[in-house]
């Protein structure tokens, strides 16, 4: 790398060129990484529009397809309002936000206890509460459902990416300020949800805390502490439930439970069976009619059936660029609460990705998981756009920040640089040296 040309030393003014300074290197990547997360977003949503169309087609009275239009506009809302709040605001009250998402998740969590003691008409003295297959997950207002676990996974990466990025490097080595504090915070959050019997949300979002404090620079003999005791929390979890000992069983033993347990898993993998290398064809399947929930937890099974192997590849490598070009940007940050924040939400998209896959191919035990920006449903796409839009405003951040650098340091080309130039680029560089040696002439005259 050429050395920067000190001012004291010559008084030329030094023009950029090298793509060694600090900075310059990586302007295009900062400018290339934003647009490819809002392209493979884009490209994700029509994706799974499309397919909601096809997997309610059989239905007229359904409603999922103009209703995800709607819910995808309030998102680009959403996504917008991420990525033009002020970071730094966010990062200060970011423990307000845990507080705010605390009280309806208790409220939920309470009326799950009551119903579980005291009988479903219990749920008539919680206003709102809306109970779905046994679970009170969700508020009802009218004909709109709010699930606020989806909400929990945004306050609790911006959390831990505020509370983290701005602990000295020592302190997060310790117990109490590097894992206590945030595992109190972290895990009173994660038991409301685990009590709304909302398995899949708590280990996706354990999942993403446990990676932000990996990240972080927690002491690994903490987090192997950490790991074992959320497996002894999860499996004494399922052995206390019988209902989901029985889907345990039923997920190893899929065709003997075909008609009960492993109603839904048994036919998604038929639909992904006899879709073959390319698929039905769009629109042209028909096992998805047999198939539960299939344009929302299992979307991704309908794709198998109509595009194929080739289609679930295809949404692999969307899922996977998503997830690559987020953390593009936090390599470009200079900040390690920016840093902390984009890998959390890489971590966060690629682990239910891989979870909702998983389910869907009987890999893991079914579980209700949303295929992100494919599935049906509002809480889920409203979350997961806004902490787009919080990639998108660090990114902001990153460009004005290496700007900034190249406006500061700057330095001549080497021959080397100059000859592998464009010949535009060389002529400038002529025309700014003649400049120079005619001000200098003038000076010393």
């Amino acid at each position: 790398m050429p050395p920067s040309i000190d001012s004291k030393q010559n008084d030329e003014p030094q023009e950029l060129w090298s793509s060694s300074v600090p900075g310059t290197g990586s302007s295009l990547l900062a400018r290339v990484a934003p647009v490819s997360v809002i392209l493979m977003m884009i490209l994700l949503l029509g994706i799974g529009l499309s397919m909601i169309s096809s997997a309610t087609i059989t239905n007229p009275k359904s409603n999922c397809f103009q209703m995800q239009i709607k819910w995808i506009i309030i998102g680009g809302i959403s996504c917008l309002a991420g990525a033009l709040f002020k970071l730094n605001f966010l990062y200060r009250k970011s423990h307000w936000g845990l507080l705010l998402i605390f009280f309806p998740l208790a409220y939920l969590t309470t009326a799950a206890i009551a119903t579980k003691f005291f009988g479903a008409g219990s749920l008539r003295f919680f206003p709102f509460a809306a109970s779905i297959k046994g679970a009170v997950r969700w508020f009802r207002f009218g004909t709109t459902q709010i699930q606020p676990s989806e909400f929990a996974k945004v306050f609790l990466v911006l959390f831990l990416a505020a509370y983290y990025g701005r602990l000295p490097r020592a302190k997060i080595k310790e117990f109490v300020s590097g894992l206590l504090i945030p595992i109190l915070a972290s895990g009173a959050l994660l038991m409301l949800v685990l009590l709304g019997k909302d398995l899949s949300s708590t280990f996706v979002t354990g999942v993403m805390a446990v990676g932000v404090m990996f990240m972080a620079g927690v002491k690994l003999r903490y987090m192997v502490i950490l790991l074992l005791l959320g497996s002894v929390l999860c499996v004494g979890f399922i052995a206390a439930s019988p209902m989901r000992r029985d889907r345990i069983v039923a997920w190893q033993h899929p065709e003997e439970a075909k008609d009960s347990e492993s109603y839904q898993l048994f036919r998604s993998q038929i639909c992904l069976g006899i879709g073959s290398l390319t698929g039905k064809g769009y629109s042209k399947g028909y096992l998805k009619t047999y198939l539960p929930e299939a344009h929302t937890d299992f979307i991704i099974a309908v794709i198998g059936e109509e595009l194929g192997f080739v289609g679930i590849m295809f949404l692999v490598l969307c899922y996977l660029g998503l997830c690559i070009c987020i953390m593009a940007v936090a390599k470009q940050c200079r900040m390690r609460e920016d840093m902390l924040l984009c890998n959390g939400i890489a971590l966060l998209i690629s682990v239910q990705a891989f979870v909702n896959l998983g389910v869907v191919s009987g890999m893991i035990p079914p579980t209700g998981v949303t295929a992100p920006f494919l599935s049906y449903g509002g809480s889920s796409l409203i979350s997961l756009m806004f902490l787009i839009g919080l990639v998108l405003n660090v990114s902001r951040r990153n460009i004005q920040a290496i700007w900034d650098e190249i406006g500061t340091q700057r330095c001549l080309p080497t021959m080397q640089e100059r000859t592998q130039m464009p010949f535009f680029q060389r002529q400038q560089s002529d025309e700014h040296e003649i400049s120079n040696d005619n001000k200098g002439d003038a000076h010393n005259e």
